[in-house]
């Protein structure tokens, strides 16, 4: 990229668009994007339901198959959308990355002094400070978003063990009892 003057500079960071091209682009290729779940949107809570589930039916082996393939659904979803979340997070950080990084090259170039000086220019400079807080913002945004999807991923996965766990509690309640451990 040649060198730009501070208005071509300004346009180039404020005309970036790869979200929408991202968009565009799925959606030619016939990519649907996740929706929102319906717990998140009337505001249920899978953590506590998955619980008062298992207290409702006296634990998971009696919960009804059907009750539990719900359920898995609705947390796989919740998965998926917040995956989705993540990506696009992803995606904002990078183009304040890439932004950020050409703003700076750029503005480096126009300033006069040495090379501290003109570094230290740079740091100023408003365009500058108003990416590198885009920066800050999405890179937090997407830090968040994966805490939060690992966090939805290992508790799927410790239900997930629970449930299969489950026929083998019911066997080992069988075996007992075959073998006279009560009834």
């Amino acid at each position: 990229m040649s060198n730009m003057n501070r208005n071509q500079i300004e346009q180039y960071a404020n005309n970036l668009e790869i979200r929408k091209k991202a968009m565009s682009s799925l959606s030619a290729a016939g990519l649907p994007q996740p929706q929102k779940s319906e717990d998140s949107l009337e505001g249920r809570n899978l953590f506590t339901e998955w619980d008062a589930m298992k207290k409702r039916f006296g634990g998971v082996s009696n919960i009804p198959f059907k009750e539990l393939g719900d359920f898995l659904d609705r947390w796989t979803g919740m998965v998926a959308y917040a995956r989705w979340c993540e990506a696009v997070a992803d995606m904002d950080r990078t183009t304040a990355t890439e932004v950020m990084a050409t703003v700076k090259d750029q503005l480096y170039t126009l300033q006069d002094g040495n090379r501290e000086l003109r570094a230290a220019m740079v740091s100023t400079e408003p365009i500058f400070l108003e990416w590198q807080d885009k920066y800050l913002e999405s890179s937090a945004k997407y830090t968040t978003i994966r805490g939060l999807r690992e966090g939805y991923e290992a508790r799927l996965n410790s239900i997930s063990r629970e449930i299969t766990r489950r026929g083998s509690d019911v066997l080992d309640n069988r075996r007992g009892m075959n073998r006279g451990n009560g009834i």
